[in-house]
């Protein structure tokens, strides 16, 4: 045998030594991930529980997506609704003790809504009503219905 052979046989041997090395902790790393796999399932297959994880997170998802639409039509339907008060109590014509006259305004986020004003007299009583469309009015308001309107918009 000449060296060359020598050095072939050489390296088929340390070639083999480190294939079967590398092979016993192959199965080494495969037992440990089957056992830390068995470990997490409980014993059931994890490709099992993941599906069903999975599942669940999907309907929750979906229930998430309807609460979120729920929440847009009630804000929506909200946004109507009457959220801002201002009144204004005063003596109309200064021949009462008590202010029994009022005016007040009712709007809604967008300030939209209506000035009621009722003026008490002591022989008649009267109430007006003005609608208000973003904060304005097209007829004229008297200093305590613009009071009131200003009193609600603050808030």
């Amino acid at each position: 045998m000449d060296t060359m052979q020598i050095i072939e046989i050489s390296v088929i041997a340390v070639s083999l030594i480190f294939s079967i090395i590398s092979f016993y902790y192959t199965i080494k790393t495969k037992r440990r991930y089957e056992r830390v796999i068995m470990r997490l399932g409980a014993g059931e297959d994890l490709s099992k529980i993941m599906d069903s994880y999975i599942s669940q997170v999907q309907q929750i998802e979906k229930r998430n997506n309807q609460l979120a639409d729920y929440c847009t039509n009630l804000d929506r339907e909200l946004s109507k609704s009457i959220k801002k008060i201002g009144i204004i109590k005063y003596d109309a014509f200064n021949d009462t003790k008590n202010k029994l006259s009022f005016a007040v305004a009712l709007l809604d986020r967008n300030n939209n809504g209506i000035i009621i004003n009722s003026i008490y007299g002591i022989n008649n009583s009267n109430v007006y009503a003005k609608p208000i469309t973003k904060g304005t009015c097209k007829y004229n308001l008297s200093s305590e219905e613009i009071d009131a309107l200003k009193k609600a918009m603050e808030k």
